[in-house]
């Protein structure tokens, strides 16, 4: 029976986390959220101290503060998102979040009423 629950919970965390890294109804709805994008993504071309920055193309080793796991993501543009295969979309909330931090900083993220917190370990591949 508990072997049933934590497989039903996990179930219910992979389909969450698949939301909560793609996000599209959420991202593609608010005017502000893509100005706050597209702003940190020209911040991140232009500026001469962004090198060591989570950007578009960034291969990026986080850990969930909230449950000490580890994961690898790569930030990706929207048309390139699969998260079954870790690239998330810059417009996603996660990949909002990430652009632009360096190792070592956090970040958060807000999904259905409850806040979680990444800390951005280290850039395996710069963008």
């Amino acid at each position: 029976m508990y072997s049933q629950i934590a497989f039903s919970f996990r179930r219910f965390a992979d389909r969450l986390s698949h939301y909560f890294m793609t996000g599209e109804s959420y991202n593609y709805s608010s005017p502000l959220h893509l100005l706050s994008v597209f702003s940190r993504l020209e911040q991140l071309k232009s500026a001469p101290d962004t090198k060591g920055r989570a950007r578009p193309g960034s291969l990026l080793l986080l850990q969930i503060l909230q449950t000490e796991e580890t994961c690898v993501l790569q930030l990706v543009a929207p048309a390139e998102a699969a998260p079954e295969q870790q690239k998330i979309s810059v417009l996603s909330p996660l990949g909002s979040a990430l652009l632009g931090t360096s190792p070592g900083e956090t970040c958060r993220v807000k999904i259905m009423g409850s806040v979680l917190h990444f800390k951005l370990i280290k850039i395996l591949k710069k963008g």
